[in-house]
């Protein structure tokens, strides 16, 4: 999935999350601050009132902007399993955020997101773009309650594989957008303990308008911080799709006409965030998961995708080292592969590791270099792919 924001997701479903937000916080002192804040964090680590007072010495308006270009290679465009399209490639990238400091009961943020790569080889596919906007306002009374309301849309042109949700084997360069509006609530009892309940209302829509569709979500967290360098989280989530044209299909992978299409969705994760040393320079994140997809027809696009991750991160003042991996194995319940009288059920595996490196050169300059490994393998031979991209770039940043 190798255009996917989140390549665990379903592609057609395509349920966002802000993946790089938490990345441009990072790079804000303040921002960096007011995210441990909001999420119950910094009051493990520091008591509420100092906090407040930190806060009160700084602006209340916080601008972080930062641009990234690199140069690099891919050699399956196409996710191909024979016959791989490869190119070089030039990326760029801007990110943009508005923060208001939450002085008051009041915070307010806005954060954007594009990204755009050409690739020279200029063959069946010359580039991909990608762009991403979330406002959100929210309002606190004490330390136990917050709500939020982020409003966020985007536009992905990129090729995708979809064959996980439609009827045959296929990678499509799909122009997509959408919104959505989630409003959430915090509640926080104890200070190491948290309760999230978030409703999603989406609407999506393709170049194509074959996929067009209506999304409803409910999500509920619970997290424990039991000491300052460990926090684990539970999240269940449930997902609702009203597609507007496509029909069910039969359990042998025939259209229905006069049918109408639905999809809903399950998804359970554990969470756990350990910082290994005092100066927080090794961290790592792992994850645990388990998805169930289910169509209101004969259940010939049903399946169960169970996955995995972990990513590590080494940071000190100059240097920035992050490994992350995944594996996920979706079993569906209907769709087989091949012929004769009980042929087996369609299986897929896949797997995805990331390596990046970045050196920081001085409050403004930082180098960096990345490369990335996909693979993914099937019973349908046709559905198996490999994909390699390699990076070196650049990054400025200015924060005021």
């Amino acid at each position: 999935m190798t255009a996917v924001s989140d390549p665990r997701s379903p592609p057609l479903l395509l349920s966002l999350s802000v993946l790089s937000l938490p990345r441009v916080l990072r790079r804000c002192r303040i921002a960096g601050a007011f995210a441990l804040w909001a999420t119950g964090g910094a009051r493990a680590a520091a008591p509420a009132p100092e906090l407040a007072a930190w806060l009160a010495q700084q602006p209340q308006w916080s601008v972080s902007v930062s641009a990234e270009s690199a140069v690099g290679y891919k050699d399956n465009l196409l996710l191909s399993a024979t016959g791989a399209e490869g190119s070089a490639l030039v990326r760029g990238a801007v990110d943009f955020l508005l923060l208001h400091v939450p002085q008051g009961q009041a915070d307010f943020s806005f954060f954007g997101q594009a990204e755009r790569t050409e690739f020279l080889a200029d063959r069946t596919v010359d580039g991909e773009t990608s762009l991403w906007l979330q406002t959100e306002g929210g309002y606190r009374w004490g330390e136990r309650f917050k709500v939020a309301l982020p409003i966020t849309g985007y536009f992905y042109d990129q090729v995708f594989d979809v064959s996980d949700t439609d009827v045959e084997r296929l990678v499509a360069e799909l122009k997509v957008k959408g919104l959505m509006v989630g409003p959430t609530l915090r509640w926080m009892p104890a200070p190491a303990w948290w309760l999230e309940i978030q409703g999603v209302g989406e609407r999506k829509r393709y170049d194509d308008r074959a996929n067009d569709s209506k999304v409803g979500e409910g999500r509920a967290e619970v997290g424990w911080k039991p000491a300052a360098r460990w926090r684990a989280s539970l999240t269940w989530q449930q997902r609702w799709r009203n597609f507007d044209r496509r029909a069910q299909y039969s359990a042998a992978g025939r259209e229905l006409p006069g049918t109408a299409l639905k999809v809903a969705e399950h998804e359970g994760e554990l969470r756990t965030e350990f910082t290994w040393d005092r100066a927080g320079r090794w961290k790592t994140t792992a994850r645990l998961g388990w998805i169930a997809y289910r169509d209101n027809g004969s259940g010939y696009f049903s399946y169960a995708d169970r996955k995995a991750a972990v990513e590590t991160e080494w940071r000190t003042e100059r240097w920035r080292v992050r490994l992350d991996g995944n594996v996920n194995r979706i079993e569906f319940d209907v769709q087989t592969v091949g012929f004769g009288i009980d042929p087996p059920a369609r299986i897929k595996e896949e797997y995805a590791a990331t390596l990046r490196a970045e050196r920081k050169l001085g409050p403004r300059w930082t180098l960096l270099a990345e490369y990335g490994w996909e693979r993914s393998r099937s019973n349908d031979r046709f559905a198996s792919y490999r994909v390699n991209e390699g990076l070196l770039g650049a990054r400025w940043s200015w924060e005021k």
